[in-house]
């Protein structure tokens, strides 16, 4: 429950949320274990169940499910990890290096992502789609949720989230692509 009471708060009071996430201080595997698995849990069985009950909608095979389920569970949770190592890695030059904080900050701004992935794959209508723009809103969470959570001065901000979007962009995208290849090798 602790997920949804942390999205809930996310959506409706950002800045008051990210202050209480600072100060959980959670290592990455709690955060990893604790939100992020099961979101990826959940974009799994919408995968399944949205494959079961719509399946004019997709190719419909078991190996076919199996396959988008391994592949946005591997990709999204290998690209959190690398979209954070690229993240903290590049930050050098605008603060001092935080991974702890720079996987959280990812981690708890995707949380909306996610829940709209579970829904593409979930329902059936084509124009769910579209919603994936909404996606956008997690780079306007993480940029709320930077100066509680990271020090990086106010100044450097705009640098710090240009460079985060690039760098997550293609750390989301290579784990993606090598899971798809190595997925369809199969």
């Amino acid at each position: 429950m602790d997920v949804f009471y942390h999205i809930r708060n996310l959506l409706i009071q950002p800045s008051v949320q990210w202050a209480a996430i600072a100060s959980e201080n959670k290592s990455i595997k709690r955060v990893f274990c604790g939100f992020v698995f099961p979101l990826l849990l959940l974009i799994a069985v919408c995968v399944l169940l949205g494959s079961v009950l719509f399946a004019s909608r997709i190719d419909f095979s078991a190996v076919s499910v199996v396959k988008r389920m391994l592949l946005l569970f591997a990709s999204l949770s290998a690209g959190l990890y690398l979209s954070a190592f690229l993240i903290n890695t590049t930050m050098i030059h605008l603060c001092q290096r935080n991974i702890q904080g720079v996987f959280a900050l990812m981690a708890y701004s995707s949380s909306v992502a996610m829940l709209l992935i579970a829904m593409v794959e979930l329902l059936p209508f084509p124009y769910l789609k579209e919603l994936l723009v909404l996606m956008f809103y997690s780079v306007f969470l993480y940029w709320r949720g930077i100066p509680a959570i990271l020090d990086i001065p106010a100044g450097k901000r705009g640098a710090f989230i240009v460079l985060s979007v690039v760098t997550s962009a293609a750390g989301y995208a290579l784990p993606f692509f090598l899971f798809s290849k190595i997925l369809n090798a199969i």
